[in-house]
């Protein structure tokens, strides 16, 4: 009956060991392993589409039954039916080439310095090191996934919009590089 016992317990003590092991090993070196496959995309047959329909109807107040109104609201979105790499590198650019202007004219409406706010998020994001990406809040990670540009060597295509990638780049101290914005967006309270 002690022997059991103590072999249950040595069993169980061997079977902890390896499995703390197991995970230390796992989490100390994860760049020694490498991945053998490509990325994988998700790709639909030529002319699918989906489609977000709003429907409302209302009945009329003296006889609901016989007269009825009807609003409906519809947006329709092409899907991918296949791939193209350095389309994707270009597209990747052009959005965020519309996307900042839109984020600069929000602040400035707002009563913030719209472009000095872009430019130090785009310098943070870029400065941010890969130990401390997903470690945010929800928002804090989505702001900074908005900002990140890829690291593929591509550059904005108009001249104007040049300051981004520059902003992006840049190895300074972000608030006095941007001094006209107050606000980082690791430091926002949501």
């Amino acid at each position: 009956m002690m022997t059991e016992r103590k072999f249950i317990l040595l069993v169980s003590c061997l079977s902890f060991v390896t499995l703390v092991s197991g995970n230390a090993s796992a989490e100390t070196c994860p760049e020694s392993r490498i991945l053998s496959r490509q990325k994988r995309y998700l790709l639909f047959p030529e002319g699918s589409n989906v489609q977000c329909v709003f429907c409302l109807t209302i009945g009329s107040l003296p006889r609901p039954s016989d007269l009825v109104l009807g609003l409906t609201a519809a947006l329709a979105w092409e899907l991918p039916n296949k791939v193209d790499k350095k389309l994707t590198k270009l597209l990747h650019r052009q959005s965020r080439s519309i996307l900042f202007p839109r984020i600069e004219a929000f602040l400035q409406s707002t009563g913030l310095d719209g472009r000095s706010c872009v430019l130090r998020a785009l310098c943070e994001a870029g400065q941010k090191s890969q130990e401390l990406v997903g470690k945010g809040t929800f928002v804090q990670e989505l702001l900074h996934s908005i900002f990140r540009l890829r690291g593929d060597s591509g550059k904005f295509e108009k001249f104007e919009h040049h300051v981004y990638d520059s902003a992006h780049e840049s190895s300074g101290d972000c608030a006095k590089d941007y001094p006209t914005c107050k606000h980082s967006i690791y430091e926002l309270d949501f």
